[in-house]
């Protein structure tokens, strides 16, 4: 099983700084070139089924590569983005002093987010065999750092907007195969991998 995992096209949000948690903010006109030029390079890829976070910036980039790529879509409330609590919407300097305040914002736990997004991922691609999926930067990296142990993801690495991240099911385990990667590049990885014409 094989599973491409991508972060959504650009928000205004993304571009002020903001944290975006559950709030629904869609693709601003960057965004949406961003999510055509994705999908118009990684159509050649073999996949069959594209499941998105139910929020608007990932639902916009996820019917984007769904349309380009000819396969069906739906949505899984799993891959929605990290609850952040009261850090959501907050620049980064007031993150900052929230935290250094001693405050707990009542974030989701990142355990939890990367328990709720494998269980996911495992069940949608043992359905659907070749899965794409459109989700957020910090549910992305919680599943790469759970399945690093911890080298990459949560709290090291920062995912790029309609960036890519292929996770291969290998000896009974979900394993990262490359992460963050431009769509030109995530093709060519993929292409090296599989040993495919495609």
């Amino acid at each position: 099983m094989t599973v491409y995992l991508i972060r959504h096209g650009v928000t205004d949000w993304n571009r002020a700084g903001r944290l975006q948690g559950l709030e629904d903010i869609p693709l601003n006109a960057e965004g949406l070139r961003d999510a055509a030029e994705c999908a118009r390079i990684l159509k050649p890829l073999p996949v069959d089924f594209v499941a998105s976070s139910p929020l608007l910036r990932a639902k916009m980039t996820a019917e984007i590569l769904a349309r380009a790529l000819g396969v069906p879509l739906g949505v899984d409330e799993r891959l929605i983005e990290r609850d952040f609590g009261r850090l959501s919407g907050l620049f980064p300097e007031e993150r900052a002093a929230f935290l250094a305040a001693g405050q707990d914002p009542g974030s989701e736990p990142l355990e939890a987010v990367a328990d709720r997004m494998l269980r996911a991922l495992d069940e949608l691609a043992r359905r659907h065999g070749r899965l794409l999926a459109v989700s957020h930067g910090a549910s992305i990296n919680a599943v790469l750092a759970r399945l690093s142990g911890g080298e990459i993801g949560s709290g090291k690495t920062l995912l790029i907007n309609t960036g890519v991240s292929r996770l291969s099911f290998r000896g009974g385990l979900w394993r990262v195969d490359f992460y963050n990667a431009p769509a030109d590049k995530a093709l060519e990885l993929a292409r090296e991998l599989d040993g495919a014409g495609f």
